[in-house]
């Protein structure tokens, strides 16, 4: 009987033929540990390898043989690398974790500081960086440590900025009930409201009628209206520029101070915002020159008409309300501990107002008249408010030069020298 028919009668199951049966394309029994074929023959039966599943090529000891070259870790926060294809290793959902090799792990170190992970940045941008980013004012939640170690950031606080939080308080009120704030003249909108000031005002009475029982829906409704502000395009109107910029002050004064956490948090955000309104506002201000005081007029033919008057309003309504944007600015780095360049004047370089109740106050364009030409009053910038501050009685200062003063000079001192000119701050 040849060996073919007894290989013929016999036959194998499906699986791998040995390379010897396969060479000779005759079919193989898979025998152990050769088969019939080889074992009559007398030849080698080699099985070729079983190839191993798709699983297990992708067992962890494949990612671990090529760990990650270390780097820097500010430089793994920036772009990532590409990498070759041959490292990426595609990731099964039905793998068994527990029978990954962790011995090879303990080399790898992590990088990012749990700290990191609660950086400012982090929890209002959503991605975590080790790199500090430019000063926006999406950082400004956390008081850095080495201005409150030694109190000295508490004794700012109290001392210059504490008085101006409380005045800042009274303006929603203000606004509503006497149609004006420190910096914006009660004659202002006489004529004519835009829209932006209408809206931020019937927020500002909204909110002065809050109570725990309508907290909720007046917040999200000024909420909402900020939002709708910021968002809008800028106005052509001078008077409608300005007026987009008093009322993004107000809904940044009530977000911030407020003390609801979701308010500060989205006008922290939107901090930036008042930069870009002081930009549009101020090809339509008119800076004056320092002079640390002003008047009696002489020249009579000088004196002021009603349409001077009212462009003396327009105008030193935007020059407070620019001047008071960048303090407020400033001062709220200042509350969050952080203190840079724009905390030492860089909002107010080249930025002017007039020190003078008796004009600011004047309810008529007549008492306006007699105040320009009989009472004294001071342009006021950064450079001269020492000087200006030597020569001011206590009834040229009016709500605005007080906040400043206070800021200027600490609340005690600024209640000296109110009381040594015969005043009260």
């Amino acid at each position: 009987m040849s060996n073919s028919f007894l290989e013929r009668a016999n036959p194998p199951p499906r699986r791998k033929t040995c390379l010897a049966c396969t060479k000779a394309k005759r079919r193989c029994d898979h025998g152990q540990a050769a088969c019939l074929r080889c074992s009559r023959r007398k030849i080698d039966c080699v099985y070729p390898t079983p190839p191993t599943s798709r699983s297990k090529r992708q067992t962890a000891p494949k990612l671990i043989e090529t760990p990650a070259p270390q780097e820097d870790p500010e430089r793994s926060t920036g772009t990532p690398a590409t990498c070759p294809d041959n490292s990426l290793v595609p990731w099964q959902q039905d793998a068994d974790l527990l029978q990954l090799d962790m011995d090879g792990l303990d080399g790898i170190g992590l990088y990012t500081d749990f700290h990191d992970f609660l950086a400012p940045d982090v929890l209002f941008d959503g991605t975590s960086s080790l790199s500090p980013l430019t000063s926006s004012p999406e950082q400004m939640l956390l008081p850095s440590q080495d201005l409150a170690a030694d109190g000295s950031l508490e004794e700012m606080i109290s001392s210059r900025l504490q008085y101006a939080l409380d005045e800042m308080n009274k303006v929603p009120a203000s606004t509503v009930l006497e149609n004006q704030a420190p910096w914006s003249h009660p004659y202002l909108y006489r004529a004519h409201m835009p829209r932006e000031m209408q809206d931020a005002q019937a927020c500002c009475a909204l909110y002065i009628a809050k109570n725990s029982s309508n907290s909720r829906f007046v917040l999200r409704t000024i909420q909402a209206r900020a939002h709708e502000l910021l968002s809008s395009p800028t106005p052509r109107d001078r008077l409608s520029i300005l007026a987009r910029l008093q009322a993004a002050l107000l809904y940044q004064i009530i977000r911030l101070f407020d003390g609801d956490v979701s308010l500060r948090a989205s006008a922290q955000q939107t901090l930036p915002a008042l930069d870009g309104a002081m930009l549009a506002l101020m090809p339509f201000v008119k800076w004056e020159r320092a002079r640390p005081e002003t008047g009696p007029a002489e020249d009579r033919s000088a004196c002021p008409t009603k349409e001077t008057w009212q462009e003396w309003i327009f105008q030193e309504s935007a020059r407070r309300t620019v001047f008071f944007t960048g303090f407020l600015l400033a001062a709220y780095n200042v509350l969050v501990g952080k203190i840079s360049s724009d905390c030492q004047g860089g909002h107010f370089t080249g930025l002017s107002w007039t020190l003078s109740a008796h004009l600011w106050e004047a309810p008529d364009v007549v008492a306006f008249a007699v105040a320009w030409g009989e009472k004294r009053h001071f342009v006021v910038t950064r450079e001269c408010f020492s000087d200006v501050l030597k020569d001011a009685g206590a009834d040229d200062v009016d709500a605005f030069g007080r906040i400043l003063i206070v800021g200027a000079m600490g609340i005690d001192e600024a209640r000296l020298w109110f009381h040594n000119r015969g005043g009260s701050l």
